[in-house]
């Protein structure tokens, strides 16, 4: 792999629920919904344009329900409406368009993206790593030089979203981010924290001990009395908490390697049929655009 290209990992339900909630109304001619498809259609596109040395990378998705942090806390994301069956309907074209457009897609059933994104950037020694995604749990996969996060933006922008902007939201360093969550609990994933305790006494907690090991071997430390009591008695959510945000490491089954991530050309002409079947007259210039850009200066060029 080149010494200036990288591994790309998208979160891939992440990035189709934006585009699916950005683009609340759009038909192609027999009236079948396909907003979450153009805007997933138009993210690709731009994404070449932005990482242009994206040699290797993955749409990665969650597959299945993930048993391990449902034997934790069976109410694990049961918050969380059913997936609209106008966007179910359009996952089988986003995988067609990934596909065509060469990007590979990484999935392996009870396992959620985060894991397998943590999975990755974490047993590629060497390799630099991009993970496009807004889930703060992959806040703590951050390294400087090894693995970043990068936040979709306005115009197809990408956003760093590293240590200083993490130390800026929450008050933490990226390492710190698992046992900040524990604290703090993620009502997105129906997790509670510590009653009482939100973002910015979690994060002068971490400052003050380190870790939330060091926090639940001296509580007696804490200074005021009632949070001091509190984090006595919730001590077991604590352990529970950490280990439900904890990313799952472990490689998918048949696992190659990271060559197994090399994408391939696009299939260009699968592309502009696509967008003219779904009506995406605006894309057929910018696929044709980055038609040229590949045969011109041919973005697989330096793979080997």
């Amino acid at each position: 792999m080149s010494d200036h290209s990288r591994i790309v990992l998208i979160d891939g339900y992440g990035q189709i629920y934006r585009h699916f909630h950005a683009i609340p109304v759009l038909t192609n001619s027999r009236g079948e919904p396909v907003n979450a498809l153009f805007g997933m259609a138009r993210f690709f596109l731009g994404l070449d344009e932005a990482l242009p040395n994206a040699t290797h990378g993955a749409l990665v998705l969650d597959a299945g329900r993930p048993a391990r942090r449902l034997e934790l806390l069976p109410e694990y994301k049961a918050n969380r409406p059913h997936m609209p069956d106008e966007l179910r309907r359009q996952l089988p074209l986003i995988s067609e368009w990934a596909a065509a457009a060469g990007w590979p897609q990484l999935r392996e059933e009870g396992r959620e993206a985060d894991d397998l994104i943590a999975a990755v950037a974490l047993n590629c020694p060497g390799q630099q790593v991009a993970v496009i995604s807004f889930d703060k749990d992959l806040a703590q996969l951050v390294k400087p030089g090894e693995v970043e996060v990068l936040q979709p933006g306005p115009k197809g922008r990408l956003e760093p979203f590293g240590p200083a902007e993490i130390e800026a939201k929450f008050g933490v360093p990226p390492g710190a981010i698992g046992d900040f969550l524990a604290l703090v609990g993620d009502t997105s994933d129906n997790i509670d924290g510590v009653p009482g305790v939100g973002p910015k006494t979690a994060a002068a907690l971490l400052r003050q001990f380190g870790t939330l090991d060091a926090l639940l071997a001296n509580p007696d430390a804490v200074e005021k009395p009632a949070l001091r009591e509190t984090l006595r008695h919730q001590a077991g959510l604590l352990r529970r908490n950490r280990a439900l945000v904890a990313l799952d490491t472990r490689l998918p089954d048949g696992w190659t390697g990271w060559e197994g991530l090399r994408r391939r050309p696009a299939d260009f002409t699968r592309l502009t049929a696509m967008a003219q079947e779904h009506g995406f007259r605006s894309l057929e210039g910018a696929i044709a655009k980055a038609h040229d850009r590949y045969r011109n200066q041919d973005l697989f060029s330096f793979m080997g």
